[in-house]
């Protein structure tokens, strides 16, 4: 169903995009695993954000094609759940991605590891306003992404039993919009969290951490008393903002079109395409020009033959990721040698290489369940 209302009156696509229509090479785009602001707790830890440098006029054959190859007779749009359990079907896809595939090298994921994104975060908008204040920079020397790396690859095992999780949780609790008029309650509760997970702590780098989120109490109290374009733990705006940079960089003039989210209203997509167009870097030797993207709107799956090649690619990534986790199917293990590649190095995850931690099997501990 189309999202209506005022927030999102202008920025759709209803007609057909065509690379010829002189908005650039367009790119479509569509996500699987979000859940918002809510980033732990829920079934899926990872969220991928798929994107296809194909318009609707070149895409609708190829959806057609695999319909019949794939012999899929019910109406409707093709999901990778049609694909996943048989192995004629995904095979198709995986002709479609690799080498002499219609596909190839015209795709990209980005993936947010939300158990991550938490820690990251954290750093960000506690430790970070600390230390800004005091005059220091934590991103000048990488000391936030090591910093955010400890908390998430060795909090699991440095705190005993559910710490970890109680830990990230009730960050999550603090920062999401969900505290808006409970405020202080939150705040409590996470100090809490801290001070336990700090006292129980078995590992030094992680107690180290702890220790200088526990006098970051004054910049928590005054999370929500700056007006933000949209929430502070919303995962969406880095991937489609580093989608967009990427293909801009690489393709030159680009236009997107992403898949309808409530997320995404006017104001959110112009603030994104403004970001995405701006140079981002503290120095001149960091400093990267901004992406020429033309403009960001957003469409529905069941119009646009774009994002259901967008769709297809997402469920297969997220099915990479599962596989990673430990919880492998016959369509991942089949598919992941296409998507692994695939995999941004801006990807949010604890990794200097991203794609190759995905094409193992994660050994840092099992997934918790709650």
């Amino acid at each position: 169903m189309a999202l209506t209302g005022e927030k999102y009156a202008q920025l759709n696509q209803n007609e057909p995009t065509s690379d010829d229509a002189g908005e650039g090479r367009w790119i479509a785009c569509d996500e699987s695993g979000w859940d918002g602001e809510q980033l732990v707790g829920r079934q899926r830890r990872f969220l991928v954000f798929a994107s296809v440098a194909i318009d609707d006029a070149e895409a609708a054959p190829l959806i057609n094609t695999l319909r019949k190859q794939a012999r899929i007779q019910q109406a409707g749009e093709l999901k990778f759940r049609l694909f996943k359990d048989r192995e004629e079907r995904w095979s198709l896809l995986k002709d479609l991605w690799g080498p002499a595939g219609a596909l190839h090298e015209r795709c990209s994921v980005y993936v947010v590891d939300k158990e991550y994104a938490v820690a990251a975060k954290a750093i960000d908008l506690l430790l970070e306003e600390k230390a800004h204040a005091e005059g220091r920079h934590m991103y000048a020397e990488g000391k936030a992404r090591a910093m955010a790396r400890t908390l998430a690859l060795q909090g699991p095992r440095a705190l005993p039993g559910a710490l970890f999780h109680a830990l990230m949780s009730s960050f999550v609790a603090l920062a999401s919009q969900r505290s808006l008029g409970r405020e202080e309650a939150a705040l409590e509760a996470f100090f809490a969290a801290v001070e336990q997970a700090w006292g129980a702590s078995t590992r030094r780098p992680v107690t180290e951490v702890l220790a200088q989120v526990r006098s970051t109490r004054p910049y928590a109290a005054a999370l929500h008393q700056e007006d933000s374009p949209f929430p502070s733990l919303e995962m969406l705006i880095p991937a489609v903002t580093q989608t967009a940079r990427r293909w801009g960089h690489s393709l030159g003039l680009v236009s997107l079109l992403t898949d309808e989210q409530r997320i995404f209203t006017d104001d959110v997509l112009r603030t994104v395409l403004q970001y995405a167009t701006s140079p981002i870097g503290m120095t001149l030797l960091t400093r990267e020009r901004g992406a020429p993207v033309h403009t960001m709107l957003r469409g529905s799956s069941a119009d646009h033959p774009s994002i259901q090649l967008a769709d297809l690619l997402a469920g297969a990534a997220a099915a990479v990721t599962e596989r990673h986790i430990g919880n492998p199917s016959p369509a991942a293990e089949g598919l992941w040698p296409v998507i692994v590649p695939l995999v941004e190095q801006s990807s949010l995850m604890p990794y200097d290489t991203p794609g190759l931690q995905l094409a193992g099997l994660e050994t840092r501990r099992t997934r918790r369940s709650g």
